[in-house]
């Protein structure tokens, strides 16, 4: 019998849009058929055939006919996992498929940090020509989405900060700058971050970038809270509690907390330590 978990299909909106499934990866051949399930899955409420078919189809020598094409699409690359009917349209998955957008905007941030495509755009490089109106909401869904994803990076950051899990925050953190790269409070929590595990130097390198990017993109210079940052004390040592022995054949309680606390898990951000700190 096959697992749920090895059938579940990933429906990856962040980034070069893509599905994710038991049988490899997918992509939709037209953009506009991937806009199409965007703003399907994403609208406050479904919308009429009418207005999705001004809304993406408007060049189109037949609007509707254009529109039937594109939910056939949507409809084959989700083959027997998602309904799409009525007018207006209502799109239906099945319980199983995970939409990356959606466990940022309402899951948890643990769960969110396992998603590879955490910190991507929306429909990254995504072009829609005579498609003013969709470009327009696509660019205020980028700014809610990106804020969410910032948001849970900078409570992974605080979380792993606040139980001493100092470098599993700088990875987070160098994420968060990288998605915010004018944002003081960011540059902050990093320079704070490596000053706590006594990286001077890469601290004063982060400060040093982040006058740079200032000084180019704003005309500006950081404020008191990015400098202060600098003068972080080095947090006390812990103390090491008594531990009981582990005997053999008993589960690691500790193991377990490893492999699902976000502060213990390896993060890909940590790569990017050389690149955030230059």
């Amino acid at each position: 019998m096959t697992s749920a978990a090895a059938t579940t299909r990933t429906v990856n909106l962040l980034g070069r849009p893509r599905i994710d499934g038991p049988d490899g990866g997918y992509r939709m051949r037209s953009r506009k058929s991937w806009a199409l399930l965007a703003y399907l899955l994403l609208s406050e409420r479904p919308p009429t055939r009418r207005h999705l078919a001004a809304l993406l189809f408007d060049e189109a020598d037949d609007p509707l006919g254009a529109l039937r094409w594109g939910l056939a699409e949507v409809r084959r690359c989700l083959a027997g996992d998602v309904t799409i009917d009525g007018d207006p349209v209502v799109l239906r998955l099945d319980p199983g498929i995970v939409v990356d957008v959606e466990v940022i905007a309402s899951g948890s941030w643990g769960d969110a940090l396992g998603l590879s495509t955490l910190g991507s755009e929306l429909l990254e490089g995504l072009i829609l020509r005579g498609a003013g109106v969709f470009e327009s909401w696509l660019l205020a869904e980028q700014r809610r989405v990106a804020a969410a994803s910032a948001d849970i990076l900078r409570k992974a950051a605080l979380t792993c900060m606040s139980r001493g899990a100092y470098q599993e925050a700088i990875g987070y953190a160098v994420r968060l700058v990288a998605m915010t790269p004018l944002d003081e409070t960011c540059h902050a929590l990093l320079i704070r971050l490596y000053r706590m595990t006594g990286d001077d130097i890469a601290a004063r390198r982060q400060l040093a970038t982040c006058t740079r990017m200032l000084a180019t993109e704003l005309g500006t210079v950081p404020r008191a809270a990015v400098h202060a940052a600098l003068q972080e004390r080095l947090p006390l040592p812990a103390a090491t509690a008594d531990r009981p022995p582990i005997r053999r054949g008993q589960p690691d309680a500790r193991s377990h907390a490893r492999e699902t606390d976000p502060c213990r898990r390896r993060d890909p951000g940590r790569t990017m330590l050389t690149i955030a700190a230059s």
